[in-house]
């Protein structure tokens, strides 16, 4: 049995030789059980002599008699990468990563995979993940050459999802039903509380980055998010768009953009802000990227037009790939918004922290708790206090990467949010389930 698993891992790492242009791979496989020594000799030969079909006719059948080998499914996806069917090799290695996420010599294939078929955004997470398990010096380096690879070749970034959202606060309204205004009491309407309701969310991003020299690009991109709920009063939808060259250094990204984003609430023109943004992100090791921005927006709102001023906003996200399928982010940031009128310019300052997983049998979790503080500069007149804002969030998910539809997967998230407030209008709690399908993750 030794002799015929050395003779095995002899010609695997052969067509990876030819098959990688170069890129050394550890030798180590995952953890995977043993194959009848006969079959794959027999199969590894096969590869060996270039007799692909052969020995995927052979691997095949032995699927069919031990489906959950994960040694054949690993043969028949480097089979398929050398045949150039690269959606049946990133079928089969993730089929392998739905038992063993930590298989990190699998992620490097299922990364190769994703960047021989040019879907970058795919490879590109893959590789990043695989760099976080114990990969050889070499093996590191060539990882960093592919992600170097990526950002010059990568075109086009996109991301969708839809989901079935029920919110008991559609219209993050506070539950107390009188509030003191000017030292009266006032009855707050029904369209001022509270408002539960089941609503529809869509979110749509792109991005065009065309290559312009091989140490620049130029980005083009997009968002789209929207709540649509029955009878529109609540419906809330925002456009934002951006525009600017990309500098690519071998630890640098660095991005000079111009923004513009409009929100319409009920339906109806609610702000609009235009201005620029600043991004550098920074490869700090093999495991740690550090991403900032800074940005600043001329905003102005239709309803309350002593609220018009500029926003500024510096932001840092630190990301950590723990291991080849856990990953953690801290995020932070601090915002100043200018008003006509003292009571409405503020101070706000955010922190959060999130934790993804890939688990076994295909599935992922993740959460995500954070906080917001919101300190404005004078009292409001109607009130006679200043005002101060905390807000708790939690959000929290599971998906399964097994389950896919061109490309989208099931999730299921919750969503709470706990605003505390000195001024009883401005507290209010929201929870909110969405039911949809993603294809961010």
């Amino acid at each position: 049995m030794v002799t015929s698993l050395r003779i095995w891992r002899v010609v695997v790492c052969s067509c990876l030789i030819a098959s990688f242009a170069g890129l050394p791979l550890p030798a180590a496989q995952p953890n995977i059980a043993q194959q009848a020594p006969s079959t794959v000799e027999t199969a590894a030969k096969l590869m060996q002599a270039g007799h692909l079909d052969r020995a995927k006719l052979l691997l095949g059948i032995e699927l069919i008699q031990d489906p959950g080998n994960n040694q054949v499914l690993f043969l028949l996806g480097m089979i398929a990468v050398q045949q150039k069917k690269y959606d049946e090799a990133i079928k089969d290695f993730r089929r392998i990563l739905d038992r063993e996420p930590k298989a990190e010599r699998v992620r490097l294939e299922l990364a190769r995979a994703f960047f021989l078929k040019k879907d970058y955004e795919n490879s590109q997470r893959q590789f990043r993940f695989a760099r976080a398990g114990r990969v050889p010096g070499a093996v590191k380096e060539n990882i960093d050459h592919y992600l170097g690879a990526i950002k010059r070749l990568r075109r086009w970034q996109y991301s969708a999802s839809l989901a079935l959202a029920p919110d008991t606060n559609v219209n993050g309204g506070t539950s107390v039903r009188q509030v003191t205004i000017y030292g009266l009491p006032f009855e707050l309407s029904s369209d001022a509380r509270g408002t539960s309701g089941v609503g529809v969310r869509l979110s749509l991003g792109g991005e065009w980055s065309p290559l312009i020299t091989n140490r620049s690009k130029m980005r083009l991109g997009g968002n789209v998010n929207r709540a649509e709920y029955g009878g529109g009063q609540f419906d809330d939808m925002t456009v934002s768009a951006y525009a600017g060259p990309q500098l690519l250094l071998p630890r640098w990204d660095i991005s000079v953009l111009s923004t513009w984003f409009q929100r319409w609430y009920g339906n109806t023109t609610y702000a609009e802000g235009v201005g620029g943004r600043i991004e550098a992100e920074h490869n700090l090791s093999r495991k740690l990227d550090l991403l900032m921005g800074f940005s600043g927006q001329s905003v102005t709102y239709t309803y309350v037009p002593d609220q018009n001023g500029p926003v500024l906003g510096l932001d840092s996200t630190l990301a950590y790939e723990i291991t080849p399928s856990t990953i953690v982010q801290l995020q932070g940031g601090v915002s100043r918004q200018e008003a006509r009128l003292a009571p409405y310019a503020n101070w706000s300052y955010w922190l959060s922290a999130s934790y993804y997983q890939d688990l076994p049998h295909g599935f992922s979790i993740y959460a995500t708790p954070g906080f917001v503080w919101s300190d404005y500069d004078e009292p409001l007149a109607a009130f006679g206090v200043k005002r101060n804002d905390t807000a708790v969030l939690l959000r929290a998910g599971i998906l399964n990467r097994r389950i896919s539809y061109y490309g989208f997967t099931p999730q299921l998230s919750y969503v709470h949010i706990n605003q505390l407030s000195n001024i009883p209008l401005y507290r209010y709690e929201r929870d909110q389930v969405e039911i949809g399908f993603t294809r961010i993750f």
